[in-house]
């Protein structure tokens, strides 16, 4: 029942059953927190029972507690809510306070989760009236600050009761002067000082001590409601801190969950306890689209996903792919209501990926997604469900290179260790294809089992993947200087296809489409400067990835284009589902501008280079006169430059519109040898360092290869090059006899190589023991000797111009110095440490080359970042087409 609210001021006094405060008769103590003591007592004016709670006798002559309870009664008595217990009034008698509240009979949700878990319905229903109590608060711009269930009453008819406001926070408020957040609480669990609330029930900005909104009483609600399904606590510890430490970086179990639980219920649970607060559900009352069951009549519950093979948490898996606030209302919604209750709209939400996920792709039935990610060195296929953030390893898929989901998406084949392989999802079998080599272009796979690869030899062959037998489908036309076919799409009757085709005149190049026996071969566009992929969509849109995702109807019949060109979205185009969810990458943020900077040998700027700029890679000229760089053009190209040390002026070098970057010098400084990417791969090529003349491709494979030096002597080029897996084997390209040759090859990565100036070593960065080190090897035979040079971890060798020292980046980001003696053998001294670099070393990946370099006199050159510039993220789009038809119309 509902009582008036009073607060009495009083002096300090013993209160026990029998004590009178104004009206009001103590009977009993009901609890006692670190904000007061609650008693029960009955009023002897209306003859009904209330609640009282008195402050403290330490917060008793604290005006300013006094004031602030008295702003947060008169707000919370605007508070007029079934669910929430009611309060009212203000007066003051003596100095102690006292607040008058309504009495709700009934157990508390904690005593009533000591039985165990509740029954799912049970749990929704409550779960429904706690939700209503929040967003009633919420309105009123009140957070409550101390969700738990302890403070949620259960009376005899079943009506949940919100109770003790005490701790909450008034957002928004102009009168507002002192934090809230320093007041304490000593409730059990909960730790005394910096932090209010309850530790098991804490947001993660919350337990940091930071400032709260309404979002923390959301992470609250989702940790009650993980309480009422499984009877424990979302993040359990022995003792405060180690609850903190799980709340700040661990994940609740959600395999705890009953296996009937509907997958919109992990939802919901999965965006309330999301770590990132933007990233949270954002409103309170978007949670009956989830709890309210008859939006989700019909639709079959499923179990938790069992992770198979899981492994360590590592920085690159610690976070598997929580799904971002509007992702789980739209999946909610889109998944598990009929399309009749639901209104197509477009709606997009990014989409949380491990670190170093370049590529992801969606099921055609757009039930699941899949990305590869390394463990342990190894890069793995691994899947989850859309409305599930437990992911799963698909065991056998190490080293895979490349995959595709089969129509039905029931399989996913896939291209590891030169072969076409085949896995069955539901019994993890794997199955050899067909051998298949070299860097595929492009995959598609149709519903009768006929899968297209775009080959390594530049043409479009067909595989069955029951058979594995391969038959051409497309031929080069040499008469029209045909030189690549490439990333063939399948058309929904499964014998038409589209594909590009580049050829030497510009004319001749398009996008085409084809069928398997060869009778069509229509150009349907021309093809641009730029091209990543091609995809096909229901109801009939042809899908451009250009720098830019663009849509345009398209009759898979006719082969016939309609409208413009409507654009989806700026970035890359990553996958596209049957049922109208797209991802796609956004562009790169801007790369942060860095000053060129000179160094001492004790790390003392000795001044700056020319004006900050997008550099990339760095090298100075063999006699110290200029640097070499690369200069990232956001949106245009990555080219090569030229800076005058004593002038500091720059002039570009590359002028074609591929990407080109890591240059190093001949070794007269006459000639710059660098990687350049076309629409062919990543391959050698060289240009005067002057600019002048035209650039000459100097090595190309099936692969792509990056060059990292020149030799003394020129006639050894070492590059990196990549290798079917991930990762890059250590090769060297013989000018002389013009061969390539590989010098290390082997599953682990060989890598940022630096021949010594005598050309008897080459010392390179290696992860073979587990963590990158510097290593040094014979040159150019490497079976004169090894040596390991760093224990402790390393990269980006460098030699001294003598050769008498090796430097390296520690993983710290300090410059470390070793002493090198000898001439058929190597004699290495223990490394030191010269100064700490403003460069970061990332764990688990291999930057640039050439961020830092060595003049002839001794100073380091290292390109200062002048900021950070964070990964593009990955975005998902709901219902695209439907955004696509309002453009339309």
């Amino acid at each position: 029942m509902c009582v008036s609210f009073a607060i009495y001021n009083l002096g300090p006094m013993a209160i026990t059953p029998g004590t009178r405060i104004g009206a009001y008769e103590v009977t009993s103590q009901l609890g006692e927190g670190g904000m007061g003591v609650v008693y029960r007592a009955r009023d002897t004016k209306l003859l009904r029972n209330a609640a009282l709670k008195v402050l403290p006798e330490h917060f008793a002559d604290d005006p300013n507690r006094l004031s602030m309870l008295q702003r947060e009664a008169q707000l919370l008595a605007s508070l007029n809510h079934p669910n929430i217990a009611q309060i009212y009034g203000l007066e003051q008698v003596g100095n102690t306070s006292c607040i008058v509240m309504e009495l709700v009979e009934g157990e508390t949700l904690s005593d009533k989760l000591k039985n165990g878990p509740l029954p799912f319905d049970e749990a929704m229903e409550l779960a429904k009236q706690i939700a209503d109590a929040l967003a009633s608060a919420h309105e009123k711009g009140i957070v409550h600050r101390d969700l738990k269930p302890a403070n949620i009453k259960l009376t005899p008819s079943g009506t949940v009761k919100v109770l003790d406001f005490g701790l909450a926070k008034v957002l928004n408020s102009a009168t507002e002067k002192t934090d809230l957040s320093i007041m304490p609480t000593k409730v059990s669990g909960s730790i005394a000082g910096g932090i209010v609330g309850t530790v098991g029930y804490m947001s993660p900005e919350q337990a940091r001590g930071k400032e709260v909104d309404s979002r923390t009483d959301i992470w609250a609600f989702g940790c009650v409601l993980y309480e009422m399904l499984t009877g424990r606590l979302a993040f359990h510890g022995e003792t405060a801190t180690d609850m903190i430490a799980k709340i700040v970086t661990a994940d609740p179990d959600l395999n705890l969950l009953p296996p009937n639980t509907p997958s919109s219920i992990r939802l919901l649970l999965s965006a309330t306890l999301n770590k990132n607060v933007n990233q949270r559900l954002q409103h309170i009352g978007d949670m009956r689209l989830f709890l309210d069951q008859k939006m989700f009549a019909g639709v079959a519950t499923e179990g938790a996903t069992v992770v198979h093979d899981k492994p360590k948490p590592s920085p690159v898996l610690l976070t598997l792919l929580a799904a971002a606030v509007i992702a789980a209302l739209v999946l909610g919604v889109l998944y598990f209501r009929t399309p009749a209750l639901v209104p197509a709209s477009e709606i997009r939400f990014e989409l949380g990926l491990p670190e170093m996920t370049n590529a992801v792709s969606v099921s055609p039935d757009g039930q699941h997604v899949s990305y590869t990610a390394a463990s342990d060195g190894i890069r793995s296929l691994w899947i989850r469900p859309i409305a599930s953030e437990t992911a799963q390893k698909l065991t056998g898929t190490e080293n895979i290179s490349g995959w595709i989901w089969s129509p039905d998406s029931q399989r996913i084949a896939f291209l590891a260790d030169n072969k076409l392989k085949k896995l069955d999802i539901a019994s993890g079998s794997v199955q050899v294809i067909c051998d298949l080599s070299g860097q595929i272009r492009g995959v598609s796979w149709n519903r009768d089992g006929v899968i297209l690869v775009a080959r390594s030899d530049n043409i479009i062959v067909r595989v069955s993947d029951t058979s594995g037998e391969i038959k051409p489908v497309t031929t080069l036309d040499k008469d029209k200087k045909e030189t690549l076919h490439a990333v063939p799409v399948f058309l929904p009757d499964g014998n038409h296809f589209v594909y590009a085709i580049v050829s030497s005149i510009p004319d001749n190049s398009g996008i085409f489409a084809g069928s398997l026996d060869g009778q069509v071969k229509k150009r349907l566009l021309p093809l641009g400067s730029r091209l990543e992929s091609i995809a096909y969509a229901p109801p009939g849109y042809l899908i451009l990835s250009t720098g830019a995702v663009t849509a345009q109807r398209f009759d898979p019949k006719t082969f016939s284009l309609s409208g413009q060109p409507i654009s989806i979205a700026d970035g890359a185009l990553l996958s596209v589902s049957d049922n109208g969810l797209l991802v796609y990458r956004k562009p790169a943020a801007p790369v942060a501008a860095r000053q060129l900077t000179w160094f001492d040998r004790t790390g003392k700027p000795t001044g700056q280079l020319g004006a900050n700029g997008n550099y990339g890679d760095i090298q100075i000229s063999p006699n110290g006169d200029r640097v070499a760089l690369d200069i990232i053009d956001p949106g245009v190209a990555r080219d090569i430059w030229v800076m005058d040390v004593a002038r500091a002026v720059l002039s570009r070098v590359t002028l074609e519109m591929s990407d080109d970057w890591n240059p190093a010098w001949s070794p007269d400084g006459s000639r710059l040898v660098f990687a350049s990417a076309g629409q062919g791969g990543t391959h050698i090529h060289t240009k005067s360092a002057t600019g002048a003349g035209t650039e000459d491709l100097v090595f190309q494979s099936d692969s792509n290869e990056i060059p990292t030096d020149w030799s003394l002597n020129g006639r050894y080029i070492p590059f990196s090059r990549t290798k079917t897996g991930g990762g890059v084997d250590l090769w060297v390209l013989d000018t002389t006899e013009k061969k390539a040759t590989p010098f290390i090859e082997s599953r682990f990565d060989k890598a940022q190589s630096k021949l010594s100036p005598d050309g008897r070593f080459v010392a390179y960065t290696t992860n073979d023991s587990g963590m990158y080190q510097i290593v040094v090897q014979s040159f150019p035979d490497p079976t004169g000797g090894k040596w390991q040079i760093t224990s402790q971890g390393g990269i980006e060798p460098k030699w001294r111009r003598d050769g008498r020292e090796l430097y390296y980046l520690a993983l710290d980001g300090k410059l470390m110095a070793v002493s090198i003696k000898g001439e058929k053998t190597i004699e290495a001294g223990t490394p030191m440490p010269l100064f700490e670099t403003p460069l970061t070393v990332p764990r688990g990946q291999l930057p640039r080359t050439h961020r830092y370099d060595i003049a002839p006199d001794g100073r380091f050159l290292i390109a200062v970042p002048k900021g950070s510039a964070a990964a593009p993220p990955i975005i998902a789009v709901m219902n695209w087409t439907a955004g696509l038809e309002r453009k339309h119309e």
